[in-house]
Protein backbone atom coordinates (compact mmCIF):
# COMPACT_ATOMS: atom_id res chain seq x y z
CA UNK A 1 0.00 0.00 0.00
CA UNK A 2 1.43 3.42 -0.95
CA UNK A 3 2.55 5.61 1.93
CA UNK A 4 1.15 9.07 2.58
CA UNK A 5 4.35 10.54 1.10
CA UNK A 6 4.01 8.38 -2.04
CA UNK A 7 0.41 9.48 -2.56
CA UNK A 8 1.36 13.12 -2.03
CA UNK A 9 4.19 12.76 -4.54
CA UNK A 10 1.78 11.20 -7.03
CA UNK A 11 -0.64 14.13 -6.70
CA UNK A 12 2.05 16.79 -7.03
CA UNK A 13 3.61 14.93 -9.97
CA UNK A 14 0.24 14.85 -11.74
CA UNK A 15 -0.20 18.59 -11.18
CA UNK A 16 3.20 19.25 -12.72
CA UNK A 17 2.43 17.04 -15.71
CA UNK A 18 -0.93 18.73 -16.28
CA UNK A 19 0.65 22.17 -16.21
CA UNK A 20 -1.23 23.23 -13.08
CA UNK A 21 2.16 23.67 -11.41
CA UNK A 22 4.50 25.49 -13.80
CA UNK A 23 8.31 25.31 -14.16
CA UNK A 24 9.96 27.64 -11.66
CA UNK A 25 6.86 27.87 -9.46
CA UNK A 26 7.55 27.82 -5.73
CA UNK A 27 5.78 25.14 -3.69
CA UNK A 28 4.40 26.44 -0.42
CA UNK A 29 4.33 23.84 2.33
CA UNK A 30 1.46 25.33 4.35
CA UNK A 31 -0.85 25.52 1.32
CA UNK A 32 0.01 22.02 0.12
CA UNK A 33 -0.45 20.51 3.58
CA UNK A 34 -3.95 21.98 3.69
CA UNK A 35 -4.81 20.89 0.15
CA UNK A 36 -3.50 17.35 0.61
CA UNK A 37 -4.62 17.09 4.25
CA UNK A 38 -1.25 15.86 5.45
CA UNK A 39 1.43 17.04 7.86
CA UNK A 40 4.77 18.55 6.85
CA UNK A 41 6.75 15.34 7.46
CA UNK A 42 5.18 13.25 4.64
CA UNK A 43 5.06 16.36 2.41
CA UNK A 44 8.79 16.89 2.77
CA UNK A 45 9.35 13.20 2.04
CA UNK A 46 7.23 13.65 -1.11
CA UNK A 47 9.43 16.59 -2.05
CA UNK A 48 12.53 14.38 -1.68
CA UNK A 49 10.97 11.72 -3.91
CA UNK A 50 10.15 14.26 -6.61
CA UNK A 51 13.56 15.91 -6.36
CA UNK A 52 15.18 12.52 -6.94
CA UNK A 53 13.01 12.10 -10.06
CA UNK A 54 13.89 15.55 -11.39
CA UNK A 55 10.41 17.07 -10.97
CA UNK A 56 11.42 19.45 -8.19
CA UNK A 57 14.58 21.30 -7.33
CA UNK A 58 15.80 23.29 -4.34
CA UNK A 59 16.90 26.90 -4.74
CA UNK A 60 18.57 28.69 -1.84
CA UNK A 61 16.60 31.89 -2.40
CA UNK A 62 13.21 30.31 -3.18
CA UNK A 63 13.06 26.92 -1.51
CA UNK A 64 11.46 23.98 -3.36
CA UNK A 65 10.34 24.87 -6.89
CA UNK A 66 9.08 22.99 -9.93
CA UNK A 67 12.08 22.04 -12.07
CA UNK A 68 12.67 23.25 -15.59
CA UNK A 69 13.57 20.38 -17.92
CA UNK A 70 17.21 20.85 -18.95
CA UNK A 71 17.59 19.30 -22.39
CA UNK A 72 21.36 19.47 -22.26
CA UNK A 73 21.39 17.38 -19.09
CA UNK A 74 18.79 14.97 -20.46
CA UNK A 75 20.84 14.39 -23.62
CA UNK A 76 23.97 13.66 -21.55
CA UNK A 77 22.03 11.10 -19.50
CA UNK A 78 20.76 9.49 -22.72
CA UNK A 79 24.32 9.15 -24.00
CA UNK A 80 25.33 7.31 -20.83
CA UNK A 81 22.30 5.05 -21.08
CA UNK A 82 23.08 4.19 -24.70
CA UNK A 83 26.56 3.09 -23.59
CA UNK A 84 25.30 0.91 -20.71
CA UNK A 85 22.32 -0.84 -22.32
CA UNK A 86 24.42 -2.96 -24.74
CA UNK A 87 26.55 -4.13 -21.80
CA UNK A 88 23.35 -5.07 -19.98
CA UNK A 89 22.18 -7.06 -23.01
CA UNK A 90 25.50 -8.91 -23.27
CA UNK A 91 25.27 -10.16 -19.68
CA UNK A 92 21.56 -10.87 -19.98
CA UNK A 93 22.10 -13.16 -22.97
CA UNK A 94 24.24 -15.37 -20.74
CA UNK A 95 21.92 -15.49 -17.72
CA UNK A 96 18.31 -14.78 -18.70
CA UNK A 97 15.73 -17.47 -17.82
CA UNK A 98 12.80 -18.78 -19.90
CA UNK A 99 10.39 -17.14 -17.45
CA UNK A 100 12.08 -13.78 -17.95
CA UNK A 101 11.91 -14.21 -21.73
CA UNK A 102 8.17 -14.81 -21.46
CA UNK A 103 7.80 -11.76 -19.23
CA UNK A 104 9.68 -9.61 -21.74
CA UNK A 105 7.25 -10.70 -24.46
CA UNK A 106 4.28 -9.87 -22.23
CA UNK A 107 5.63 -6.39 -21.47
CA UNK A 108 6.35 -5.73 -25.14
CA UNK A 109 2.87 -6.82 -26.22
CA UNK A 110 1.35 -4.57 -23.56
CA UNK A 111 3.52 -1.66 -24.70
CA UNK A 112 2.29 -2.05 -28.27
CA UNK A 113 -1.41 -2.62 -27.60
CA UNK A 114 -1.84 -0.11 -24.78
CA UNK A 115 0.46 2.41 -26.45
CA UNK A 116 -1.90 2.65 -29.43
CA UNK A 117 -4.69 3.66 -27.05
CA UNK A 118 -2.72 5.91 -24.72
CA UNK A 119 0.87 6.91 -25.67
CA UNK A 120 1.45 8.17 -22.13
CA UNK A 121 1.80 4.58 -20.86
CA UNK A 122 4.67 3.74 -23.21
CA UNK A 123 7.62 5.32 -21.36
CA UNK A 124 7.13 3.32 -18.17
CA UNK A 125 6.46 0.06 -20.04
CA UNK A 126 9.63 0.65 -22.05
CA UNK A 127 11.59 1.16 -18.83
CA UNK A 128 9.97 -1.96 -17.37
CA UNK A 129 11.21 -3.89 -20.41
CA UNK A 130 14.80 -2.69 -20.11
CA UNK A 131 14.79 -3.00 -16.33
CA UNK A 132 13.93 -6.70 -16.63
CA UNK A 133 16.86 -7.17 -18.99
CA UNK A 134 19.14 -5.48 -16.44
CA UNK A 135 17.73 -7.66 -13.66
CA UNK A 136 18.46 -10.77 -15.69
CA UNK A 137 22.18 -9.93 -16.00
CA UNK A 138 23.03 -11.23 -12.52
CA UNK A 139 25.24 -8.14 -12.35
CA UNK A 140 24.14 -5.85 -9.50
CA UNK A 141 26.38 -2.99 -10.67
CA UNK A 142 24.74 -2.78 -14.10
CA UNK A 143 21.28 -2.86 -12.52
CA UNK A 144 22.22 -0.19 -9.98
CA UNK A 145 23.61 2.24 -12.58
CA UNK A 146 20.71 1.77 -14.98
CA UNK A 147 18.07 2.17 -12.26
CA UNK A 148 19.73 5.42 -11.25
CA UNK A 149 19.59 6.64 -14.86
CA UNK A 150 15.95 5.62 -15.16
CA UNK A 151 15.19 7.52 -11.95
CA UNK A 152 16.97 10.66 -13.15
CA UNK A 153 15.05 10.63 -16.44
CA UNK A 154 11.60 10.08 -14.91
CA UNK A 155 10.42 13.62 -15.67
CA UNK A 156 11.80 13.46 -19.21
CA UNK A 157 9.96 10.19 -19.95
CA UNK A 158 6.62 11.62 -18.89
CA UNK A 159 7.08 14.81 -20.90
CA UNK A 160 8.53 13.05 -23.95
CA UNK A 161 6.65 9.75 -24.48
CA UNK A 162 7.33 7.41 -27.41
CA UNK A 163 6.16 9.05 -30.64
CA UNK A 164 3.12 7.29 -32.22
CA UNK A 165 5.04 6.80 -35.48
CA UNK A 166 7.83 5.13 -33.50
CA UNK A 167 5.69 2.63 -31.56
CA UNK A 168 5.60 -0.19 -34.14
CA UNK A 169 9.36 0.12 -34.69
CA UNK A 170 10.03 -0.03 -30.95
CA UNK A 171 7.85 -3.15 -30.72
CA UNK A 172 9.79 -4.88 -33.53
CA UNK A 173 13.18 -3.85 -32.16
CA UNK A 174 12.22 -5.20 -28.75
CA UNK A 175 11.21 -8.49 -30.36
CA UNK A 176 14.61 -8.66 -32.08
CA UNK A 177 16.30 -8.16 -28.71
CA UNK A 178 14.16 -10.90 -27.15
CA UNK A 179 15.09 -13.24 -30.01
CA UNK A 180 18.81 -12.67 -29.41
CA UNK A 181 18.44 -13.15 -25.66
CA UNK A 182 16.46 -16.35 -26.16
CA UNK A 183 19.25 -17.68 -28.41
CA UNK A 184 21.74 -16.84 -25.67
CA UNK A 185 23.87 -14.94 -28.19
CA UNK A 186 25.68 -12.02 -26.48
CA UNK A 187 27.02 -10.48 -29.70
CA UNK A 188 23.63 -10.56 -31.42
CA UNK A 189 21.98 -9.10 -28.31
CA UNK A 190 24.49 -6.24 -28.27
CA UNK A 191 23.92 -5.65 -31.98
CA UNK A 192 20.13 -5.48 -31.70
CA UNK A 193 20.19 -3.27 -28.60
CA UNK A 194 22.69 -0.93 -30.27
CA UNK A 195 20.46 -0.68 -33.35
CA UNK A 196 17.43 -0.06 -31.12
CA UNK A 197 19.04 2.89 -29.38
CA UNK A 198 20.74 4.24 -32.49
CA UNK A 199 17.41 4.43 -34.32
CA UNK A 200 15.65 5.63 -31.19
CA UNK A 201 18.10 8.52 -30.89
CA UNK A 202 16.69 10.09 -34.05
CA UNK A 203 13.16 9.88 -32.65
CA UNK A 204 14.37 11.29 -29.35
CA UNK A 205 15.93 14.28 -31.11
CA UNK A 206 12.59 14.94 -32.84
CA UNK A 207 10.80 14.81 -29.49
CA UNK A 208 13.28 17.29 -28.05
CA UNK A 209 12.79 19.67 -30.99
CA UNK A 210 9.00 19.43 -30.69
CA UNK A 211 9.14 20.08 -26.95
CA UNK A 212 11.43 23.08 -27.36
CA UNK A 213 9.28 24.49 -30.16
CA UNK A 214 6.19 24.18 -27.97
CA UNK A 215 8.00 26.05 -25.21
CA UNK A 216 9.32 28.66 -27.64
CA UNK A 217 12.97 27.74 -27.06
CA UNK A 218 15.52 27.81 -29.87
CA UNK A 219 16.78 24.36 -30.90
CA UNK A 220 20.36 25.41 -30.17
CA UNK A 221 19.47 25.25 -26.48
CA UNK A 222 19.17 21.47 -26.73
CA UNK A 223 22.79 21.08 -25.78
CA UNK A 224 23.24 24.28 -23.83
CA UNK A 225 20.24 24.06 -21.53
Amino acid sequence: MPSTADMAAQTIRARIMSGELRPGEKLREVELCKQLEISRTPLREAFRILQSEGFLTYQSNSGVVVATLSMGYVIKLQEIRYALEPISARYAALHITPDQIRELRTINEKLYTQGQIDPKVTPELDIEFHTLIAQSTNNPAILEYLLELYRKTSMQRRLLPIRPDRLSHTYKEHNDIIYALELGDPELAVRYVSIHFYVGQHSFNKKVDEYLNQKGVDSEHKTNA
